[in-house]
């Protein structure tokens, strides 16, 4: 073999070796793109064409729940998460001893889902009587971390907090006679108005109206000779009082439609921060404000702004130029904050981050992307809250209410059983009317009946839309039961609660001599 022939192998040789590592490299792509195509959820149908799935996260409390999806029982239980394609799902959680939940979802390509909100309750609950009070209760709260409740007799200065947060309750009598206005002779003859809980619940913030006057006091319920009347120190008559970061170090007030700042461990009060304002919601430190009625020869203006707390002045978002009802809402969820406003019946929600002051013309929405642009209403609402855990606003007139998910930007429009609203948890509404105690997702759906003062009938504990019904599949058909029967009927007006534990259910009932607290275990 000649020295031409060796060089012409050696070339061959060469480009074999080069062309399987590019067939190697190419074989590498394919495979990591093809791993990271299904692992963002694309998949190739049966028709051939290529779909993305989405992405759900379903936790229960408690855990430990089955999960069928469309009929088909996967083998995972909750907390968990699974990949969905686009379209619509049918979830059923269930558990042994326990209700079942049920829920259809809309799935879309590419998206995260999180449903950590389902609860499925313990059949077979025996009601306990832990405490029995007075037939003329003053008022009955309860704090926003679920831990205690407060309530006083009329015309006392004794007030009573008691301790949920373990099995064993603990009461605690609170002798606020050199705190509250309007005690006369050991008899307090003032109506307690208004009551916020702080975070923790070491602070109620009250608002006690005396002879045609509002007094409003911070409340130390570890050692109330520390309390605070916010009215008289100061020496303003507030019109609106609400906590910053749920806590009572700092205050935002106003009075005579000046926006101040109360310094709680000071004792100081801030010059005016904003003018003219109306009403405002806070979250946090910020603010969503709506200023008074302006009016000119032609129209009538309001201002809805936003005031970041410690900037020079506030930030107009959009401005009202008729006389139709506006109404307001902020909060704070995964980091976002949401900007909501009612004009007349069209709703707008923004989130994003807060605007930031500026002299100069700035876009208030540059930092803000749109959620829900002026949807229609089926009425103008008259009421316009926040959720506990702040996941859900509610627009409400009377029995009529409109629930928007943030998370999702859906809207549930839906009819209430009764005018109050009232949150069980930060996901769960519920009502209590004729003896019966009824339970039912932010959404409308799985309503459930937990207690009557009547004969369960057979099947009561799914009192659910249609959406939520399953011939084959009855809480209560192996002889448990899902409806706790009582003697005497739970109470309307008084707040039912569930721990933070989650493990029991607490609500009042009515009896000849007064009021009895009953609890549910309602986890084992």
């Amino acid at each position: 073999m000649d020295f031409a022939e060796r060089e012409q192998q050696k070339k061959r040789r060469l480009i074999r070796v080069i062309l399987g590592e590019v067939a190697m490299v190419l074989a590498v792509i394919f495979i990591v793109t093809i791993t990271l195509l299904i692992t963002m959820g694309f998949f190739v149908t049966s028709d051939g064409r290529i779909e993305q799935t989405g992405l759900i996260q379903i936790h229960s409390i408690p855990t430990g729940a089955s999960v069928n999806i469309d009929g088909t029982t996967i083998f995972a239980r909750t907390n968990l998460s699974r990949s969905l394609a686009a379209g619509e799902h049918h979830l059923k959680l269930s558990r042994d001893n326990y209700d079942t939940w049920r829920k259809t979802i809309k799935m879309y390509s590419g998206l995260l889902m999180r449903l950590y909100y389902p609860r499925l309750f313990l059949l077979n609950r025996t009601p306990e009587t832990m405490l029995n009070l007075d037939d003329n209760l003053e008022f009955y709260s309860v704090s926003s971390e679920r831990n205690f409740l407060l309530y006083a007799d009329q015309n006392s200065p004794l007030w009573q907090l008691v301790n949920v947060a373990s099995d064993d309750l603990k009461t605690t009598t609170l002798d606020l006679t050199a705190i509250l206005p309007g005690v006369e002779q050991g008899s307090f003859r003032g109506t307690v108005a208004e009551l916020t809980w702080s975070a923790g619940g070491d602070t109620v913030l009250t608002a006690i109206d005396y002879q045609d006057h509002r007094e409003w006091l911070l409340i130390n319920l570890k050692d109330p000779t520390t309390s605070l009347n916010l009215t008289r120190t100061f020496g303003f008559d507030f019109d609106q009082v609400e906590l910053v970061n749920g806590t009572t170090n700092q205050l935002f007030v106003l009075e005579n439609h000046q926006l101040r700042r109360i310094d709680v461990a000071s004792r100081q009060i801030s010059g005016v921060l904003l003018n003219q304002i109306e009403t405002f919601s806070s979250q946090g430190s910020n603010l969503l404000y709506l200023t008074t009625p302006k009016t000119t020869e032609d129209q009538t203006t309001r201002i809805i702004g936003t005031y970041r707390d410690g900037e020079r002045g506030g930030t107009t978002l959009t401005t009202v130029t008729d006389g139709t009802n506006v109404l307001i809402a902020l909060s704070r969820y995964y980091d976002n904050d949401y900007l909501a406003y009612i004009i007349g019946d069209q709703l707008t929600v923004y989130y994003g981050s807060l605007p930031s002051y500026s002299e100069q013309p700035t876009d208030p929405l540059a930092n803000l992307e749109p959620l829900i642009e002026s949807a229609q209403l089926t009425e103008a609402p008259t009421a316009f809250l926040v959720s506990p855990g702040g996941e859900y606003l509610v627009a409400q007139r009377d029995q009529a209410v409109t629930v928007i998910d943030l998370y999702m930007g859906d809207l549930y429009a839906y009819d209430l059983p009764e005018a109050t609203l009232a949150w069980l948890d930060d996901s769960l509404l519920y009502s209590i009317e004729n003896g019966d105690f009824n339970v039912w997702d932010f959404d409308g759906t799985n309503r459930r009946q937990l207690v009557t003062d009547h004969a369960a009938e057979p099947g009561a504990a799914n009192l659910a839309a249609d959406t939520n019904s399953d011939a084959d599949d009855t809480a209560g058909d192996d002889g448990l039961k899902p409806v706790t029967t009582l003697s005497s009927s739970p109470l309307a007006d008084c707040p039912a609660m569930i721990t933070s534990n989650n493990k029991w259910l607490y609500y009042l009932t009515r009896t000849d001599d007064g009021y009895t607290l009953v609890r549910e275990q309602i986890w084992d």
